[in-house]
């Protein structure tokens, strides 16, 4: 033992003393855990931290200074009968079930709540790398008896940054209202395709768009919500950069609401304040935070809970939003992790240079990572993904993009944005479009009206990266379908309604026919069958309603006259 140890105590009864005294005014949550272990049952840890709110941390201390008291069933554990007499009175006179919820009547109907069980048992498996962990049925359907409570929203529009607790079918769920429409923006593909296919199949106006939040908001979702939800990831980089992402899909800053999960350990508040002062700089009001209104299936860091917060903008906010710097690493697992490193090095840069550039025709280096004296022009990921290219850089013969480590999510729309002659991709060779031979069939179908994958260089120029390498697809052979896809390809950031219009009037001319504007519309609104789709763009777009838009195009060009 140091100098600095206490001595370790001889009996469960003083152990627990210490430990209550350490806890000061907060010792509550320690007699909780005891009142359910002096209760009769087993119980394992994991229990405990989902019934009482209370961290792992906690919860394992309290475990251990009873220990020599308790006996075992399994995984679970209790006080056992021969020594429960010498703890009555120390855990007061509190129900033994630890922590009620006084926002339990929120949630309402048990019918809803199993419905919404269901649909969370279906869903894609969470995503550790994004640091997903699932609410609770009770709570999603607390979210959204709450927002349909608390606003007034008959025709209006919510937007989720990110949701894959599926809040959005439980705002449905739990009944909606006139008009409603919610708006999903997410990285995770797999859910955004559950969604939008759960929607659909009830009817739900719920809109689903892909993107990275790091790299900006889908442009058709800025300023059109009055209403946002997000349960980030618990970084004060994550919390900050999705609550601003939703503030820039805000439309009405004077009565619109931010509704944020949050939640920190109990005996870790600089976690607390060092995501509140992550907040501050964006001039938010704190209407309310609601402690422990959230629960969870795990994330047993924070008691398998969390507060949630109200927030509102004030007239400094808007401008706040515009000087938010977002950062590559938000999340606590995985290459986009806070903590973790990465980037090229310079020989690998090098490498890919070698293999992919073209200095005769220029090359546009797109990303970090780049060496400083590579010839080429740079542009920034967010740049490159967000809008069209500028003038002075669109006659470049070939486009390298740098998206390692945690960029590849956006593989698909790097080639949509890059539109030259020849582009190459720098990412993980793990992504599932590359890992097996399914997957890279599916990228080369995905991209096949605008590219064709020549090259791919698995390991390449380092152990856990790949390099794609394609070319401009060419349209010798092509069917009309396939010409006015990669028109609209050609066009990935413009609206779909837009090219997809110029598209077939350019199949019919060059087929020596005439179609007019108000014609090529009329084909297509006879054609499409989502047609919510036509106001957006193919760099947001899922890559699972790729297929519905190619089957779409197909039918109008098969419409077209002659």
């Amino acid at each position: 033992m140091t100098n600095g140890e206490r001595p370790r105590p001889e009996n469960p009864l003083e152990a627990l003393r210490e430990l209550r005294d350490d806890f000061g005014i907060d010792a509550v949550r320690v007699d909780q855990i005891g009142r359910l272990l002096a209760a009769g049952e087993f119980r394992s840890i994991e229990e405990v931290v989902s019934r009482t709110g209370t961290s792992r941390r906690t919860v394992e201390a309290v475990f251990r200074a009873l220990e020599p008291d308790l006996e075992s069933s399994g995984d679970g554990k209790r006080i056992a009968g021969r020594h429960a007499g010498k703890y009555g009175g120390v855990f007061g006179a509190g129900e033994p079930f630890g922590v009620r919820d006084p926002w339990a009547g929120l949630a309402g109907d048990p019918d809803v709540i199993a419905e919404m069980a269901r649909l969370i048992d279906a869903a894609p498996a969470p995503v550790q790398a994004l640091d997903h962990v699932p609410a609770t049925a009770e709570t999603v359907v607390k979210r959204a008896r709450l927002m349909l409570g608390g606003f007034d929203l008959t025709g209006a529009h919510v937007l989720f940054a990110g949701d894959h607790d599926l809040t959005s079918l439980g705002l449905f769920l739990a009944g909606g209202a006139p008009g409603l429409r919610a708006s999903v923006v997410d990285i995770d593909e797999r859910l955004l395709a559950f969604i939008d296919t759960e929607a659909g199949r009830r009817g739900w106006d719920v809109r689903c768009h892909f993107a990275d939040l790091r790299l900006g908001l889908p442009a058709v979702l800025r300023e059109s919500c009055g209403l946002v939800f997000t349960d980030p990831p618990y970084t004060p980089e994550g919390v900050r950069l999705f609550v601003a992402r939703g503030l820039q899909g805000m439309g009405d800053h004077r009565n619109g609401r931010v509704l944020l999960a949050y939640g920190f350990g109990e005996r870790q508040p600089a976690l607390g304040l060092a995501v509140q002062q992550a907040l501050g700089p964006l001039h938010l009001v704190y209407e309310a935070v609601l402690p422990a209104f959230n629960r969870y299936v795990g994330a047993q860091a924070i008691g398998s809970a969390a507060a949630l917060y109200v927030l509102r903008p004030t007239r400094r906010t808007a401008g706040a939003v515009r000087a938010v710097d977002s950062r590559a690493a938000l999340y606590t697992h995985g290459s986009q992790a806070v903590e973790a490193t990465g980037g090229l090095e310079r020989e690998a840069a090098a490498r890919i240079l070698e293999l992919g550039g073209d200095p005769g025709e220029g090359t546009l280096l797109v990303g970090d990572g780049w060496p400083a004296d590579a010839p080429g022009h740079r542009l920034s990921l967010p740049a490159f993904l967000g809008s069209p290219l500028p003038r002075n850089l669109q006659d470049h013969g070939t486009t390298l993009v740098n998206l390692y480590p945690g960029f590849g999510a956006s593989a698909v729309r790097a080639l949509l944005a890059a539109n030259s002659r020849r582009a190459g991709l720098v990412c993980r060779s793990d992504l599932p479009l590359l890992k097996d031979a399914a997957g890279q069939r599916e990228f080369a179908r995905l991209i096949g009206p605008g590219y064709r994958i020549v090259r791919l260089l698995r390991s390449t120029p380092g152990p856990d990266q790949a390099l794609v390498l394609a070319e401009k697809a060419r349209p010798d052979g092509w069917t009309g379908t396939e010409r006015v896809l990669g028109y609209m390809y050609a066009r990935a950031h413009g609206k779909l309604g837009n090219s997809w219009r110029e598209g077939l009037i350019k199949l019919q001319k060059e087929a020596g026919r005439t179609l007019t504007k108000s014609e090529s519309r009329a084909v297509i609104e006879a054609s499409v069958s989502r047609p919510e789709l036509l106001g957006r763009s193919l760099m947001e777009l899922p890559l699972h309603l790729f297929a519905v838009l190619a089957e779409d195009v197909g039918r109008s060009v098969a419409a077209l006259p002659g």
